[in-house]
């Protein structure tokens, strides 16, 4: 470290918080607007300049590349709708809207004003198109979120699709607003309630999502011939587990089983609201639906299913064969007949993700996949393209890079980075031949700001054989022949990857980025991210070692096993020295580093665990544990656990969590009592799951490492956020 204060190394760390990295970068990821032919498209470029950053708003042709100054014109006509409140959901035609009163639907006519009452039965917790984030339900309402119906509009904005909760007997959490503002005169505390099922409680005690069709023209609303979903569903926006056919006399939806050992893909006639499933499966582990849309392995399992607009062809995305691949049925009005997946054995191993487009016409699929042999990192999403019939396998993005793509009619636009390339974005034409280069990122300031490129690296699991990828981010202030300790930011749920791919300089959830390795690489620490077997995206094989599996924390044992290998390669890697921080499910596998490998792991930082899963909401628990099953369900409660402890752990929790319950931590407290073990733990009264966004947190994180780890002072007068 040479002689560099202590003090001095926190405003180094400083320096790289998320919320000084995230304006340090100049046309890192422009975002795409298409105009409705697809033919042009316009983005933001950045200029930096002394004052700070202009943005230049460019339309470009996409057939040649030639970009112009675009100046929207501001005298053009607002839409019809846009005088509606914002909390309306208008129709596509501009000639309806919906909007929610006492948990009913009411269905306004734009032109004369007419209002129709859609349903009556409405009441608390039994709510049409109501939105449901089964995550965050207290965050949003003490955010001031405004209800708008979920729907699904009909091209022709004649019918819309959408669903009734019903809530009503799901037991509940609480969370006690235990805070005041300064203003308030009534300074009790608040106790605030949410609807939350577990994976123990029987299907008339969790919700019920029933799918109804309405349609505008008779002023009605259909229960759709389905069975009820009992996860929650979105019929809005991307989201949508529903997609019309462009005639909009039919749309189709993938409904899945409790359990999730089964699916299937329905075909339903708008008018009637009657479905038919037209392809069903099952599986004796687990089908992985996706969060949020996240391209997490086998995630976009709902949205990569479709049916042709001639209602002759299905494709159904299915891991039968071990891999994600995409299965094409030709349908009839009596069967559904299997024609054979859409890759030959020689792709076997390549992964089907997002579909991207479909093009009907030309009979071709463009679609996100990874796991390409010519890829460094099996991880690196790439755009190809496929034919109905399986032929004409193509990758359409040469670069070994991770790809994000927008594509229009017959060209698209890929903006391609690694961890240790800067993002560059390319136009190419629907082949993927090159047109030309739009930008490349300035990181200039982020480099500035101290910013170093993480180190890729390979280790083998511990089952000696699997080839594992993860990132190091070395110290700042190596000094030669010196050993510096060793922290492991893990993440440990089984639903998506925490090694970052794409080049990182923000965090949408105003989270450290590389979870605070940039940071604490400043303070004389060395870093890695690791996934271990039990993520998704590389095959059924090494995802499925987390089926009736979660409390191997999607490759717990990896992590340990990973460190004399990772000292092998990098000599100045003090693995006597070893910490581990991680929040939610990484809380959990924090603290399960801490109790199973207390020889390996010294100190561990754990937010806002799930540290037992039986008390976490049934949705994300059951599709990896299954249904419930007493001895099963109690392996993940790592509190038995906790008279192991031997290191420094802290914990952390907000109390208005509504995701993972403080009880959650409390009760891991209890049993770290009942043995008389020694602990820190931080209580954060305004802060709800999201605790790594908080920045006392983040300064008490680094200070316990520094403390307990480097086994050094941390600077007493320096304020929390400098």
């Amino acid at each position: 470290m040479g002689d560099t204060k202590m003090a001095d190394r926190y405003r180094e760390a400083v320096r790289l918080y998320t919320k000084n990295t995230r304006t340090s970068v100049c046309n890192g990821s422009p975002w795409i607007h298409w105009e409705p032919d697809e033919l042009h498209f316009t983005y933001e470029h950045q200029e930096r300049e002394k004052t700070g950053v202009r943005n230049v708003t460019l339309r470009v042709n996409a057939a040649t590349g030639e970009a112009t100054e675009h100046v929207p014109d501001k005298g053009q006509m607002e839409s019809a709708g846009s005088t509606l409140p914002s909390n309306w959901s208008v129709s596509p035609d501009g000639r309806h809207a919906l909007y929610t009163k006492e948990h009913n639907l009411v269905l306004y006519e734009i032109p004369s004003g007419k209002e129709t009452i859609l349903t009556n039965d409405g009441e608390q917790l039994l709510e049409y198109g109501c939105y449901i984030d089964i995550y965050s339900q207290i965050t949003v309402q003490r955010q001031g979120y405004i209800e708008h119906p979920q729907v699904c509009w009909s091209p022709d904005g004649r019918y819309f699709v959408t669903y009734r909760a019903d809530r009503r007997t799901t037991r509940h959490l609480n969370v006690i607003e235990s805070f005041h503002d300064e203003e308030a005169e009534d300074v009790r505390p608040v106790l605030r309630q949410y609807p939350c099922p577990f994976a123990a409680d029987p299907d008339d005690e969790i919700p019920h999502y029933t799918l109804f069709v309405g349609d505008i023209s008779e002023g009605v609303m259909k229960p759709v011939d389905a069975p009820d979903f009992l996860y929650p569903v979105f019929t809005s926006e991307e989201k949508s587990i529903v997609k019309w056919l462009d005639d909009s006399n039919g749309f189709y939806f993938t409904w899945i089983a409790r359990g999730y050992q089964e699916a299937r893909l329905y075909l339903a006639e708008a008018s009637k609201g009657n479905a038919r499933p037209v392809i069903c499966e099952t599986t004796d582990k687990f089908f992985n639906l996706g969060a949020f849309q996240l391209l997490d392995g086998y995630g976009s399992y709902l949205f990569s299913n479709f049916i042709t607009q001639d209602r002759r062809y299905a494709f159904w995305q299915s891991e039968r064969n071990g891999y994600a691949h995409l299965y094409r049925y030709r349908l009839d009005p009596d069967a559904s007949i299997c024609e054979g997946d859409l890759f030959c054995e020689a792709d076997r191993e390549r992964i089907v993700q997002k579909i991207i487009r479909v093009d009907e016409k030309n009979e071709k699929i463009y679609f996100m996949g990874n796991q390409d042999k010519d890829c460094s990192d099996p991880l690196y999403y790439q755009l190809y393209v496929v034919h109905f019939d399986g032929s004409g396998l193509k990758r359409l993005t040469p670069e070994d890079a991770t790809h994000r793509i927008s594509m229009g009619k017959d060209h698209f636009v890929d903006t391609y980075s690694r961890v240790d390339l800067p993002p560059v974005t390319l136009l190419r034409d629907r082949d993927g031949k090159f047109i030309r280069e739009l930008e490349k990122a300035d990181i200039t300031q982020l480099m500035e700001l101290g910013y170093q490129f993480p180190e890729r690296f390979t280790v083998t699991a511990a089952d000696g054989k699997t080839r594992l990828c993860g990132i190091l981010v070395r110290p700042a202030h190596i000094e030669p022949g010196r050993k510096y300790p060793v922290i492991d930011y893990i993440y440990g749920g089984a639903q998506l990857y925490n090694v970052p791919r794409e080049f990182t300089w923000d965090n949408t959830m105003d989270r450290e980025i590389y979870g605070g390795l940039q940071s604490f690489a400043k303070l004389g620490f060395a870093g890695i991210i690791l996934d271990g077997r039990g993520t998704p995206g590389r095959g059924m094989e090494i995802h499925g070692f987390s089926y009736h599996n979660i409390h191997a924390c999607a490759g717990l044992e990896d992590h340990a096993a990973c460190l004399m290998q990772l000292a092998e390669k990098y000599p100045f890697l003090d693995i006597s020295r070893v910490g581990m921080w991680g929040n939610s499910a990484g809380g959990y596998a924090t603290v399960s580093a801490m109790f199973r490998y207390p020889d390996i792991y010294q100190v561990g930082v754990a937010s806002s665990g799930n540290y037992d899963q039986r008390m976490y909401e049934h949705s994300w628990t059951e599709r990896y544990y299954g249904l419930y099953e007493k001895e099963l369900y109690r392996q993940g409660d790592i509190t038995r656990l906790a008279g192991n402890l031997q290191g420094r752990l802290m914990l952390a929790y907000g109390a208005m969590d509504d995701n993972v319950s403080m009880s959650q931590t409390l009760r891991l407290c209890d049993e770290l009592n009942r043995h008389g073990k020694t602990y820190d733990l931080v209580v954060l009264p305004r802060s709800n799951h999201n605790v790594p966004a908080d920045l006392y947190f983040v300064r008490r994180k680094m200070d316990f490492f520094v403390k307990e780890l480097l086994k050094e002072e941390p600077p007493a007068d320096l304020p929390v956020e400098m």
